[in-house]
């Protein structure tokens, strides 16, 4: 008995020392998950509907804030490899809110949202949409 409740305590320790990746399940809206399931859903494989589901919602880019005003299916052409991680090529498009200007050159940046890890992602050159900055980042 004492040998198998050493067992199943060794497996609940490397269970919980392995690394996680879990997504929100039905395809559920971020903004509808619970903290757990926010903490582990990394936006970096994250897909159109977990996206879309943060229009409106704020990214901090060094002293910069940015907020989410679109997200863009791109028209399907064919089947995809199985290798992507992604149904669907999307767009997102960022707004800048507050903070310096921007360079005006593609970034390679880290953006950051309170309820998700840092994303490392490369965005297009800055551009103006009705006298607002915006960037764009295109998801494969």
């Amino acid at each position: 008995m004492l040998l198998a409740g050493l067992g199943v305590g060794a497996v609940g320790a490397a269970a919980a020392a392995a690394p996680v990746s879990l997504r929100v399940a039905g395809g559920d809206s971020a903004r509808s998950a619970s903290w757990w399931d926010r903490t582990f859903l990394s936006l970096q494989s994250a897909g159109l509907t977990e996206w879309s589901a943060l229009v409106g919602e704020s990214f901090t880019l060094g002293t910069n804030v940015l907020k989410v005003v679109a997200v863009t299916a791109f028209p399907r052409s064919g089947s995809r490899p199985a290798t992507l991680g992604r149904s669907q090529a999307f767009s997102v498009a960022f707004e800048l809110v507050s903070g310096p200007a921007l360079p005006v050159r593609d970034l390679v940046c880290q953006l950051v949202h309170s309820s998700y890890p840092p994303l490392p992602v490369y965005m297009g050159a800055p551009s103006k949409v009705a006298q607002k900055t915006r960037l764009t980042a295109v998801f494969n």
